[in-house]
């Protein structure tokens, strides 16, 4: 029987039999409310009778509705409308309330939904540690269900993805991949002939997976699976019959392969690829698609990096505007838009305009303090990042005579507290420590420009100290900053005129680069000799300052040195 007839069928049934008919017309409205292909209004309808329905039957018959009145909240929060993401909270916190103690299959995999649901609109929200226990729950719920049918373990896998996206947002790119790469394992362990119904879930695991893939640094990876469901989805036949849906995700495939070519040495492809999810975004622009906003500003904003990273910063400097311009339309969304505002704003100080740089990093550092406490782990290092910007803006740039006077203070005392903020986080996560060392290359450098290098001194010893531990863990790729940060220190030693402790500093340096063999550039290695002759010189080592000075000399005319 049709659902339509059947509900019609039912209404008359249930005014004059509620309680012998009322459960059937209240799982005809559910199942009507769940069709994507109904009308939203209709869908609305149809749900909220549904839960006034089994509201009643829950009075009038109390606990023997529980189940069908959770499924009903489910499918009522469900619905695409107008309902915001805290109402929608509440409902599907009602349905899990009335499933506390569920023990049969029913409850346990509405149960699963409602946390599912539940915890999707925390992490919208910006409430990913919240957001990141529900969406655990809800896959204990769903594996506790022993998932069988194609819809249940596809449940699984949206599940899985929404887990990653969490752990992501906190910082956690390995375990996210662990996520992410379980949802597309699952999704593939489908049969084939079941996966086509599917592939609305199937693109966002693979958009899932390759952005996870890029953000541990596997690029060859990330890209050859990006390319692959780029491929799939770019076809007249996807963009004419799903183009909303088809454009959302090239946007942020394209997104994915520009990353990853830019890191390939690839700029004019990575560039390409940005510029065409660009278009895809504004295509979606045009067509009022949903959230819109934010896939506009996002590949704007990787256009914008990409072109500044290539030297042209007019175009790079238009690009991010716009980004900023449209994430600012976005509801509550000042992820995006911090991240404009920062980049904006280094491209500003890059092309000398100090003062359209001014107000984005105030911004930037408004915002980060706004979400610094709900989530560090992703607002903490971005405002390291404005705040190092702006001792660097007001305590190292040269300033303007009608500056005022305490523009180097406010610079220093942002430099101060980056610093601090950096090493909280470098002190909880290692990968932070390049970071810290930023911080304190810039607040050394604006001690020093400020009449203070004594201040300066320990910064760069620190620096050196998370050198040491970096290239300990990969001298390969460390040994060249390892040198600068030593022959930094015996810079600032030699002009203090702490000549000892200089020599000690560069002769570590010398040596450092000699280890690297033919992998160090001449004239570094050159550099660092002649530093050390001066300090040498000075000490009075005449003898040893003539020979690594003539070793300099070598180096510098092209001649091997043995």
């Amino acid at each position: 029987m049709l659902l339509t007839v059947r509900i019609a069928a039912l209404r008359p049934l249930t005014r004059h039999h509620p309680l012998r008919y009322g459960r059937r017309l209240a799982e005809a409205l559910v199942t009507r409310s769940q069709h994507s292909a109904t009308a939203t209004t209709e869908r609305t309808a149809a749900a909220n009778e549904a839960v006034e329905l089994y509201r009643r039957l829950d009075r009038d018959q109390p606990d023997r509705h529980r189940v069908g009145l959770a499924r009903a909240l489910v499918a009522q929060a469900a619905v695409p409308d107008d309902r915001t993401l805290s109402s929608t909270v509440a409902l599907t916190c009602e349905a899990i309330d009335h499933l506390e103690d569920a023990d049969d299959r029913a409850a346990v995999v509405v149960q699963a939904e409602a946390r599912w649901l539940a915890a999707a609109c925390l992490h919208a929200t910006g409430l990913v540690r919240d957001a990141l226990v529900l969406a655990y729950q809800a896959r204990a719920s769903w594996l506790r269900s022993e998932p069988s049918g194609v819809a249940d373990r596809v449940a699984l896998v949206r599940t899985l993805i929404l887990i990653g996206d969490c752990r992501a947002a906190l910082g956690r790119p390995e375990e996210a991949l662990a996520a992410h790469q379980e949802a597309m394992d699952r999704y593939r362990a489908i049969p084939l002939l079941r996966q086509g119904r599917w592939a609305a879930i199937r693109f966002p695991a693979a958009v899932a997976l390759a952005e996870s893939l890029a953000a541990v640094g596997r690029w060859d990876d990330a890209l050859a699976l990006a390319e692959q469901f780029h491929l799939e989805l770019d076809n007249k036949l996807a963009l004419r019959l799903k183009p909303l849906w088809a454009r959302q995700l090239l946007g942020q495939l394209l997104r994915v392969m520009a990353s990853c070519q830019e890191e390939l040495g690839e700029p004019e492809a990575a560039r390409q690829a940005a510029e065409e999810a660009v278009d895809h975004q504004r295509c979606l622009a045009e067509a009022a698609a949903p959230g819109h906003e934010k896939g506009l500003a996002e590949a704007l904003h990787t256009l914008g990096t990409l072109l500044a990273g290539a030297g042209r910063r007019a175009e790079a400097a238009d690009r991010l505007t716009e980004a900023v311009d449209v994430a600012r339309e976005a509801d509550d969304d000042d992820d995006i838009l911090s991240r404009a505002l920062l980049s904006l704003a280094e491209v500003s100080l890059a092309m000398g305009e100090r003062t359209a740089a001014e107000p984005l990093l105030a911004e930037v550092v408004s915002v980060g303090r706004m979400h610094d406490e709900e989530l560090p782990e992703r607002w903490r290092p971005r405002l390291v990042s404005a705040l190092t910007l702006t001792c660097r803006m007001w305590a190292i740039e040269p300033l303007p005579a009608e500056m005022e006077p305490d523009a180097v203070d406010r610079g220093l005392a942002a430099g101060r507290e980056s610093v601090e903020l950096a090493r909280k986080l470098a002190s909880a996560d290692k990968r932070y420590r390049e970071l810290l060392c930023n911080s304190l290359v810039h607040l050394e450098d604006a001690l020093d420009r400020a009449g203070d290098p004594l201040g300066g001194i320990e910064l760069l010893r620190e620096y050196v100290a998370i050198r040491r531990d970096l290239f300990a863990d990969d001298p390969e790729d460390e040994r060249l900053d390892l040198a600068e940060a030593l022959g930094a220190l015996g810079e600032r030693l030699y002009a203090l005129d702490r000549l000892d402790e200089a020599a000690d500093a560069e002769q570590s340096c010398v040596a450092l680069l000699r280890d690297g063999g033919t992998e160090i550039p001449p004239e570094a290695l050159a550099t660092a000799l002649r530093e050390l002759a001066q300090t040498w010189h000075r000490l009075g080592r005449t003898a040893e300052a003539e020979r690594v000075a003539a070793e300099a000399a070598v180096i510098e005319s092209g001649v091997p040195v043995d």
